[in-house]
């Protein structure tokens, strides 16, 4: 008798998620568009599970799938990598050649002082069933983005700077900066 009672109580929770998501299907068939804001700061690896959860909800719209949300999570991580490295802690990609590791000595100790610590990164995707619209401010002084080295320049080829942003320019549609260089806007249109 008590199995009998458990195995019923077990099959009408499983028919109700099962509802639950035929609904949730339902639902997200009539969503035109959904806009989200995030703020993070400048703790180590604290962008990767907002890379997955973006890479989820591109799919989730069917932007892309598959090769595509692998390459778009890359340019994800690429400009999240800069926005906390390189805009709020100031960090100057030409230590990454230092063989002693300057660069992560350097991250490591401003992720402690200030102003550094108190930065943060606001990120707003902005979807609709045609694209995605993702933009990280970060709190930095900017750069002029048309003053970074070629990195497919036979000079610069054994170089690490400029890699990150040839990869995020490469994998989505659009990419814009705003006139400071603290702000990176990636555009992913259905494909």
């Amino acid at each position: 008798a008590n199995l009998t009672r458990d195995l019923v109580h077990t099959i009408r929770d499983v028919l109700t998620v099962a509802g639950i998501k035929r609904d949730e299907q339902k639902a997200l068939a009539c969503l035109e568009a959904a806009d989200l804001h995030f703020v993070l700061g400048v703790n180590h690896g604290v962008h990767e599970p907002l890379v997955g959860y973006l890479q989820e909800q591109l799919s989730t719209w069917r932007l892309c799938l598959g090769a595509d949300l692998i390459r778009v999570g890359t340019a994800l991580h690429e400009a999240f990598a800069n926005a906390i490295e390189h805009g709020n802690l100031e960090l100057d990609s030409k230590l990454r050649n230092d063989p002693d590791g300057a660069y992560q000595r350097l991250a490591s100790e401003r992720r402690s002082q200030t102003p550094f610590r108190d930065r943060l990164v606001h990120v707003r995707a902005r979807l609709s069933n045609e694209e995605a619209v993702i933009t990280l401010r970060d709190q930095g002084p900017g750069f002029d983005p048309s003053v970074l080295p070629d990195p497919t320049d036979p000079e610069n080829i054994g170089k690490i700077s400029g890699r990150g942003l040839l990869l995020i320019r490469t994998f989505m549609d659009d990419v814009y900066f705003n006139e400071t260089g603290n702000e990176i806007t990636l555009i992913k249109r259905r494909t």
